[in-house]
């Protein structure tokens, strides 16, 4: 097991247009972001395990991690006074990521056991990830100057392939349907509400080693809720 944190700083930018008296045009960059974490490697042995061949232990580790960029292209246009649609496409360069390096602290066979040595400097993680589309469409209904109702459906591509999928990223393409309303309090203030249901795809993770092997088949679902208010200074 493996736990840690930094912080890291990257940066957005957009550029919105109307392209018609209903249409507006909005592109957006996300920046990549570069973490260097300080971690540690939590190692915990199974019962009856001698301690001279691996112990349990705690060890300090550094694990090196950049987000990947994205480029955002979103179109929203009004049908009429009460009536918009939104469509959107983001681009993500998951390929940028193609492996997890992490770096422990040398550990001798006394602190770890025989087997210690396998901790020792840069353990590698193949990813083999590949860049992603993620397709939006959604709408928002005015009833009346207070009320508006709004729905959406998202598809969103995994970066995993079926070679570099693991138990740590059983990800699979994933579709997200989203419902929600609006109402205005004040002319200053608004609360929303949402609701949105996440359903991945099934997925097979096979992976084995001279230690053994693993074989499992992934289906994961969620249920998403989300309450906000906006004031207006």
């Amino acid at each position: 097991k493996v736990s840690g944190d930094d912080t890291a700083v990257g940066f957005n930018i957009g550029v919105l247009f109307n392209a018609t008296d209903s249409t507006r045009v909005g592109l957006t960059y996300h920046s990549k972001v570069d973490y260097k974490l300080g971690c540690h490697t939590q190692v915990s042995t199974g019962a009856g395990t001698p301690p001279q061949l691996l112990a349990s232990n705690r060890y300090d580790c550094t694990l090196k991690v950049a987000t990947p960029e994205s480029y955002d292209l979103s179109v929203t246009h009004a049908l009429s006074d009460a009536w918009t649609l939104y469509t959107s496409a983001t681009w993500t360069g998951w390929s940028s990521m193609q492996d997890l390096s992490l770096r422990n602290q040398p550990v001798s066979a006394a602190q770890g056991g025989s087997l210690a040595s396998a901790l020792t400097g840069s353990i590698q993680e193949g990813l083999n990830w590949h860049d992603t589309w993620a397709y939006a469409v959604g709408t928002a209904y005015r009833l009346d100057p207070q009320w508006v109702l709004r729905a959406g459906l998202m598809f969103d591509q995994s970066p995993t392939s079926n070679t570099g999928r693991s138990p740590r990223t059983p990800t699979g393409d994933r579709q997200i349907f989203s419902v929600g309303a609006g109402y205005d309090v004040t002319p200053q203030l608004t609360l929303d509400v949402a609701y949105s249901y996440l359903q991945e795809e099934s997925v097979d993770v096979s992976r084995a080693n001279a230690l053994g092997s693993y074989s499992a088949t992934y289906k994961s679902h969620a249920s998403l809720f989300g309450v906000g208010a906006t004031y207006r200074f």
